[in-house]
């Protein structure tokens, strides 16, 4: 099996909780349960990266829309942390000053002292 297959199949479940985690906050946010439907791990392009500040290779996923814009991505490190992004590029639902930008998820390593709980929130921006 190749590298990059083989780094896929060993994070998918942690991709697909990257991806649950997004979609979950997103959803409760807008009150809509698809708002960003299409991040899923299964649907996701992936590459290996080197990452310049430890040198070794992380997995990144991300999801293009159909001009080749990057959509969203997920980024998995060497030391087991983790980070997800999607665009969500909205009006807030709650608060007619901030704009939601997107969406993100991050985690440490599974094995860290929060058993790697992943945590999700909003990246705004205030409404000109």
């Amino acid at each position: 099996m190749d590298p990059l297959q083989h780094q896929i199949d060993r994070l998918r479940p942690r991709a697909e909780a990257l991806c649950a985690a997004l979609r979950d906050t997103a959803a409760a946010l807008f009150d809509e349960p698809d708002i960003i439907a299409h991040c899923a791990a299964g649907t996701a392009r992936y590459r290996l990266e080197r990452d310049a500040a430890s040198g070794a290779d992380s997995l990144v996923a991300e999801w293009l829309d159909a001009h080749g814009y990057r959509l969203g991505m997920l980024v998995f490190h060497g030391d087991g942390s983790c980070f997800g992004e999607y665009d969500i590029v909205r009006a807030h639902p709650k608060r007619s000053r901030w704009f939601v930008e997107a969406v993100e998820a991050w985690a440490g390593a599974e094995s860290g002292a929060d058993g790697g709980r992943i945590r999700a929130d909003f990246r705004l921006l205030e409404a000109p």
